[in-house]
């Protein structure tokens, strides 16, 4: 028993040690971003100072994702009691606002749907489908309702759809479909596995199949508040 207890609190400390550093890191690595994007400033090509600003901000994109996933991955998230109509509907008008072809279908009017989860997670896990909607599939259509005990996220795009055979793959690290999905969007594969990954440490699940009218649908569900699963 002893033995068992000193090594869960070594492990306890290992976790602990290891956010610290990936935190530190993150601290550091914001620092020099900042600086860099004053220097950016100077850059006289008009063309190329926007690339990297884009660039600064994929590189602290990648790094707070990365952070959010390790946090996930050890059962670290935040939980809040979350109201999920109010906040899909203001993460799709501030990522419309963002430039992204984004549409909250039928939204539920007058009516909460509640769920225990972290916010900052959620708001990550709609932006990476939506993400992936606009690219392979020119728009995303966002669903939001609730059945059998569960809260439904619908995204769907109009693209050309997944091959069947890689579906099962596409939730992989690293793991991008065949060309037609994949041509000229850049990435390196990690929205739908990031996705997963926070999906399932707040205990929901996540199902990618393609509609029958063409395009891909990944569907989120996560356990209603005060219902049993």
């Amino acid at each position: 028993m002893k033995a068992f207890e000193r090594l869960q609190n070594r492990l306890q400390s290992m976790i602990g040690s290891r956010f610290a550093l990936i935190s530190g890191v993150q601290h550091d690595v914001r620092s020099f971003a900042t600086r860099l994007r004053l220097r950016i400033d100077y850059i006289s090509d008009p063309t190329e100072r926007e690339k990297a600003i884009h660039d600064i901000a994929d590189m602290i994109d990648l790094l707070d994702t990365a952070l959010l996933t390790a946090r996930a991955g050890v059962g670290a998230l935040d939980e809040e009691l979350l109201d999920l109509v109010a906040l899909v509907e203001q993460e799709t008008v501030d990522l419309d606002a963002s430039g992204w072809n984004v549409i909250l279908k039928s939204p539920p009017h007058d009516r909460e749907i509640l769920v225990i989860a972290d916010r900052l997670a959620v708001r990550r896990i709609l932006a990476n489908l939506v993400d992936n909607a606009v690219k392979y599939g020119q728009i995303a259509n966002v669903t939001l309702n609730k059945r059998d005990s569960m809260a439904i996220i619908l995204v769907e795009d109009m693209g050309p759809g997944i091959v069947e055979g890689e579906i099962d793959f596409l939730m992989e690290p690293f793991v991008r479909s065949e060309p037609s999905r994949a041509r000229k969007t850049g990435g390196a594969g990690l929205g739908l596995a990031v996705v997963r990954t926070l999906v399932e440490a707040q205990g929901g699940t996540v199902a990618i199949s393609n509609r029958c009218e063409g395009g891909a649908r990944v569907e989120l569900r996560f356990p209603l508040f005060g219902l049993p699963t």
